[in-house]
């Protein structure tokens, strides 16, 4: 039965991406209506659309109608950021990082374990990322503590599936480690040193992630499962080329635009694509994993769209970015349009049933 009350949320987290995307195509040169939220592409597609729905995921299992506040207040951030006042969205964006840090305190004290101490720390980076950028209004130094929220989220659930696979708890202490290394790197800054130890960590994290997720016995399966391996396996090779890129690119002004993108748009909306099949359906009440194979081609829109723009930031070539701007929006928009249909059709045939 569809939950009727998370729709309104999920309409929302919806029109967070929207805005994302639009003000991105109008960052990257397209001639598009200019609007306020143009200049704040970052806090809304990492603050509004991925914070509101990894904020409504976290708290449907809590069942407290109450903390549905805080994946609420969340996507009305955007609002603000349309009205021009950018300071009270970030401290909404504050204020909705905090909340989910102590959601993510309330597991830890149920269930004492590193998965919510790294879902804590995420959730703990993402609020210095917004401090930052309200106190300094800079989104360069925003980004790598989003960036720590996002890999630490994503490695936390990705470390809870594999708690049935045959990996070592050495292994597992490793990859932890790793993680931990990451935020030294952070706390560096992107410069120097700290570029150095990002790079490592992250290619360090992408092979033990290639070596020991269930890319190699889903692979091997149909439908579904097959989709799901190669979303993460291609998000893993993102990530890879993010870590080369922290150490090897110069410092030219488009450095940081390819690190930004391969990272976001490479590894974590590959994650989106590979989880959206089990998360959506579920986020919404119905007890259904929708496919389709067509999802196969937004997969590689998007894999296509991160190479370009990386090439294209390499070789400062702006009409090739313009490109890869429209495929990066095409393919994350064909994705969810197509995650809507089928998942409405496959609610309808169970109901036949």
């Amino acid at each position: 039965m569809i939950k009727k009350e998370r729709l309104p949320i999920l309409f929302f987290a919806m029109l967070c991406l929207l805005s994302g995307l639009w003000s991105g195509l109008n960052r990257i040169g397209w001639d598009i209506a200019l609007l306020p939220i143009s200049p704040h592409h970052g806090a809304i597609m990492v603050g509004g659309f991925l914070g509101t729905l990894i904020a409504l995921e976290k708290i449907i299992p809590l069942k407290k109608k109450s903390l549905y506040l805080i994946p609420v207040l969340n996507a009305l951030s955007v609002v603000f950021f349309f009205s021009g006042q950018p300071k009270l969205s970030i401290y909404i964006l504050v204020v909705s990082s905090t909340s989910l840090s102590f959601v993510f305190l309330y597991y830890f004290r149920k269930q004492h374990t590193i998965i919510y101490v790294l879902m804590l720390l995420g959730s703990i980076c993402w609020l210095t990322g917004n401090i930052l950028l309200l106190t300094e209004f800079f989104y360069p130094l925003a980004f790598p503590w989003w960036a720590a929220f996002a890999l630490f989220i994503i490695a936390a659930e990705r470390l809870e599936l594999m708690k049935f696979l045959p990996v070592s708890q050495l292994s597992k202490n490793i990859f932890v480690l790793l993680l931990f290394c990451f935020i030294v790197g952070v706390i560096l800054s992107f410069h120097g040193t700290g570029n150095l130890i990002c790079g490592l960590v992250l290619i360090g994290i992408s092979l033990w992630l290639l070596q020991n997720d269930v890319i190699g016995i889903n692979i091997k399966k149909n439908g579904i499962l097959k989709f799901v391996a190669i979303s993460l396996c291609t998000g893993y090779l993102a990530l890879l080329m993010t870590g080369i890129f922290f150490i090897s690119l110069s410092d030219q002004w488009l450095t940081y635009d390819a690190i930004v993108h391969s990272f976001f748009l490479g590894f974590v909306f590959s994650m989106i694509f590979a989880h959206g099949p089990m998360i959506l359906p579920g986020v919404m009440g119905i007890a259904i994993t929708p496919f389709n194979r067509i999802l196969y081609v937004w997969l590689a829109l998007l894999q296509a769209s991160w190479l370009v723009r990386v090439f294209s930031d390499v070789l400062i070539e702006m009409d090739l970015r313009k490109v890869s701007g429209l495929l990066s929006a095409i393919a994350i928009l064909g994705y969810f349009v197509t995650m809507a249909i089928i998942t409405i059709k496959g609610h309808r045939h169970a109901r036949v049933l």
